[in-house]
Parts: C-alpha cells; structure tokens; sequence
C-alpha cells in the first residue's frame, strides 16, 4: 500500500508541474482587439488638430504657396507650428522610503517607480513602470471625449513642489497638481504619500462647466507596464496580468473578448496589474461608480470610472504599488491579499500556506536568514507527525514480520479470492497489524508538501534570500544541482531502511524512486529541496531508532 500510494504521489507531482508547463506553451498571447476608446498620445497625435486655436493654422497642415504659374513671385514663408500644450515638462521626486516615485506635471502621470529593495536579473532596481511602446502612461486621466482626453494626458499641470523626502521626522508629505485650461478645463491632483508606506491617497476634481454639453465623463487608468520586470526562470505557472476583485470573486485577464470597456459594479474592492512578487491596484473610495477593463491596441488597461455630475467629477481613491508580501497586504487592507495568487492547485492550500510563511517569518526573525528557517520549521513540521510517523513505522515492520504468513494465505486461496481476504483479516487482527497503518502520515504530508511549495515558489519573502554557499536566491533552483542529488541520495538511504512489502516488481519500481525524485526536484525551488532533504534525514533517524534501537 505504501509503495503504490509513493509511486502515485511521484506521478501525481509530475501531472502537476509538467501540466502547468504545458499551458504556458500552448495558451498564448490574448486576441489582439482595437481598443473602443482613443487614450494617451494615440489621441494627442490624431486629435491634436482639432483643439480650438486662434490665428494660427492646425498642427500638420500645409500653409497656401502663390501660384506655381507666378514664379516672379516668392513664396511666403512657412508659419511655425503652434504647440497645442505650451510649458516645460518638470519632473517631481518622491522617495518614500521603500518607494521612488517620478511624477511628469504632463497629465500628472507616473513616469518612474522604483522599489529600492529589490533588483531584477540585471542587477537593477526594480521598476513597476514599464511602458516601452508609449500608450496611456500610469494613473493617465481619460474622458469620453478624445479632446478632453487629450488636455487632461498632455497638457502642463502647476505643481506645489518638485521633490518630496520622507524619513521618521517627515513621515507624511502632499503633492498637489492644479490645471486651468482656457477651454474652461480645469482639474486637481492630490496625491498623499507616507513613509514606507506602499499606499497613496489619491484625489481628483474636475470642473468643467463651459463644457457641459458634452456630457464628459472620466476615468484613472493603469496599464500594462504597472507589473515590472522580474526573473523568468519557473515563472511558466504564474498569473501575470490585469485583475479585478469584485463581488468577492477575483477576476484574471477580464475579459479575452473586449471589444470596448467593460465595466464591474457591485461590491468593487480594487482593479490591479500584478506579477509573480508586485503588483499595483487602484483602490476606489468615493466619487467612484465602477471598475474598468479596456483594451489599447494589444494590450490590457484597468482603472476607475468616476461619477459625474454636469460635466464634473470628485473622486477619491487609493494607489497600492509595491509587494506582494503576506504580512504587507493582510496590514494594508481593502483585501489586497487576495492579489496573492498560488496557482489553481496551491489556492485549494492557501489554508496552509499562510500559517507556513508565518512560520517562516517568526524563524526569520529569529535568525536572520530563510535557509535556516526552512530547516526550523522542517523539524517542528517533523515533530508535529512524529506520533504518526512512528506508528506508521510499526505497523510496516509488523507487516514484514507476518509477510511469510501473508503469502502461504495467498498462495493456499489463489482460486478464491473471499476466503483469502478472510483469512488476512485473522491474521492482521491476530497479530495486530494494519495494512493501511503505514498510509496516514503520508496522506496527512502531501498538502503539506504542495501548501510548502507554493509558499517557496510564489511568496516573494524568499526571492533573493540567500542561505549558504552558493544557494543565494532560495526562490530559485540550485544552480549546481548539489542539493537535488543529496536529496536523492537520502531517499534512497530511507528506502533501503524500510521494510521490504509487496511483489518483486513492486520493489524494483521503488528504487527508482529517488532517481525520479533527484530530476523532478532538479528545477525546483532550492528551499523546498533544504525543506526535503532534511525531512528525509529526519525521517531516517526515526526509522533508524525504531527498527534497530526501541524495543517491540
């Protein structure tokens, strides 16, 4: 029973990572579908022309000449284009500590923003901005209108400082961004940062009373960029992308078939852009009445859609840009810890996998380090199965003792298989031995084996946490397989002290085992193979004082 439930395990375990690695080879981009509202310098560069001007032609037209027939008459000199948004482009610093934000007074728009803690593979600071084809920037104000939009992504806003510096003595500071157009346009950013803090409060007021026949109304969008670059390596299971949470039900890539915005009202908590560790997400407060999903070109915008009244709009909302650290987001609110996302079978785990990193915290704060806090939390995992380990250990070694019996029982009742079960019920009940015994801590380990791994693979607690030697990302696998093949090497170690039980064939097929073993965990998370790899050395000291020290 023990080995066939181990064989199923294996093979299970290999469905599990082979399946998700099949998906990312056959699912593909998403269909490509031309957005159903102009946005960003799309909508500057084909409706610049049309803003009201006085005295002066539209951008890209071409001023008369005289008459080709008249050549004793020069022709007029070309009149200047007039630039539709007049003023310089200031960009505002804001460090908040675990943050560095760039703000353009061009729209009010993030142009920048660093997390000075993490790096990519490059060895440079992350950066959630990430918009190399030049559509609608980060927290870009939108209408309904492409002129209005137009104004509101590209003209220059009046800002009340251009550097803020956040520490312990300054632990709150205040932008404001205050535009008044001469088509009677006028608008108001505020955005409210505090020290190490990864959320902004953020405000918007728009007046627009001379434009009241056009009916505006408005939206703050982000777009695809807001998830940052990171590692790819494993990265072929994880979710990145556009994610809304509404009506308690989180929403990915919503939805594949836009053809224009979709909207999500009812009970909206946020819509956000995450990868495997960041993510961002716009947070509505009030003034706000649905979420929104859009599609520029190829790609994917979510934002917020404010309520209007006569052409005018006063919203506040939240901006959360930062990690997706457990601890952060459960301190944070709103339900940004449902923006942690463990994959389809690891969130049937979530259960577990939080009180295991709340382990792995407690341990991290005790020794400074992830490796060795892996290794604690192994042993008290060891400790809290041991009286199951160790019955599971007796009952295989009364199994080996009563195998003999077992095969003159099956050798005797070949041709009638109910007398055989009979007699094998007597002689486990007579000898006080359980076929299944050896079963339950193994059921009991597998979820926590799978809650573990996606606790190692997904959290980024772990990304870039070194332990020892070379192992300096536990996140990641070992990159000289050493740990992989001592793992395999203790598994064949504890095979060869437990009891031999089944057919021949049987046997052989378990010691391949740890072949099968050693390769699978190849490309695993080095901290999951520390976590197996002590397990099994515990496991084998256990087997060991049974069958060879404690007395029947």
């Amino acid at each position: 029973m023990e080995n066939r439930l181990l064989l199923a395990f294996v093979l299970s375990l290999a469905v599990f990572v082979g399946w998700g690695y099949f998906l990312a080879q056959v699912q593909g981009p998403l269909p490509t579908q031309e957005p159903g509202m102009e946005s960003g310098m799309e909508t500057l560069d084909k409706n610049a022309q049309a803003l009201p001007r006085t005295g002066s032609a539209p951008v890209g037209s071409t001023p008369s000449v005289a008459s080709q027939s008249d050549s004793s008459q020069p022709a007029p000199a070309m009149p200047a284009p007039v630039n539709p948004f007049p003023g310089e482009e200031v960009l505002i610093q804001v460090s908040t500590g675990k943050t560095h934000f760039t703000i353009s007074n061009r729209g009010g728009v993030l142009k920048q923003l660093q997390l000075p803690r993490f790096k990519n593979d490059a060895g440079d600071l992350i950066d959630l901005i990430d918009n190399p084809d030049h559509l609608t920037p980060a927290l870009a104000l939108q209408a309904n209108d492409p002129e209005i939009t137009a104004i509101l992504q590209n003209a220059h806003y009046k800002p009340s400082t251009t550097s803020i510096v956040l520490d312990e003595n300054n632990p709150e500071g205040r932008l404001t961004l205050t535009l008044n157009h001469s088509s009677g346009l006028q608008v108001t950013r505020n955005y409210t940062f505090r020290f190490n803090d990864y959320l902004i409060e953020m405000s918007t007021q728009i007046t627009a009373t001379p434009l009241i026949s056009r009916n505006l109304h408005y939206q703050v969008v982000l777009g695809p960029g807001m998830g940052g670059k990171i590692s790819s390596q494993t990265d072929y299971i994880v979710f990145s992308g556009a994610t809304v949470f509404n009506n308690n039900e989180r929403i990915e890539n919503p939805p594949e078939d836009i053809i224009d915005t979709s909207y999500f009202k009812g009970d909206l908590k946020w819509v956000a852009f995450q990868n495997k560790y960041f993510g961002s997400a716009l947070i509505p407060e009030q003034g706000t009445k649905a979420g929104i999903v859009f599609k520029e070109k190829d790609q994917t915008f979510v934002g917020l859609e404010f309520e209007s009244v006569q052409s005018s709009a006063n919203a506040q909302y939240l901006l959360y840009a930062g990690t997706k650290e457990l601890e952060i987001l459960e301190s944070e609110g709103h339900d940004l810890v449902r923006m942690i996302d463990y994959g389809w079978f690891g969130n049937k785990f979530a259960f577990l996998v939080k009180p295991l990193l709340k382990v792995l915290a407690f341990f991290y704060g005790l020794t400074g380090n992830y490796g060795w806090s892996i290794i604690f939390l192994t042993i008290i995992i060891k400790l809290l199965f041991s009286p199951l380990t160790h019955k599971s250990f007796k009952s295989m070694k009364g199994m080996q003792k009563v195998q003999p019996y077992v095969k003159i029982i099956q050798e005797r009742n070949k041709d009638d298989r109910q007398k055989m079960n009979e007699e094998l019920l007597e002689l486990y009940k007579k000898h006080k031995v359980n076929p299944v015994g050896g079963c339950l801590p193994m059921l009991l380990q597998i979820p926590v084996f799978i809650a573990l791994y996606h606790a190692l693979f997904f959290s980024i607690e772990l990304r870039g946490a070194p332990f020892m030697g070379w192992i300096v990302d536990l996140s990641v696998a070992d990159p000289y397989y050493v740990y992989p093949v001592v793992m395999g090497a203790t598994m064949f170690l504890q095979q060869r002290l437990t009891p031999s039980v089944g057919d021949p064939m049987q046997q052989k097929i378990m010691m391949f085992l740890p072949i099968v073993f050693t390769f699978l965990f190849i490309s695993f998370p080095s901290g999951l193979v520390i976590y197996w790899t002590v397990n099994n050395i515990l496991t084998i000291s256990q087997q060991y004082y049974i069958y060879h020290v404690a007395k029947d």
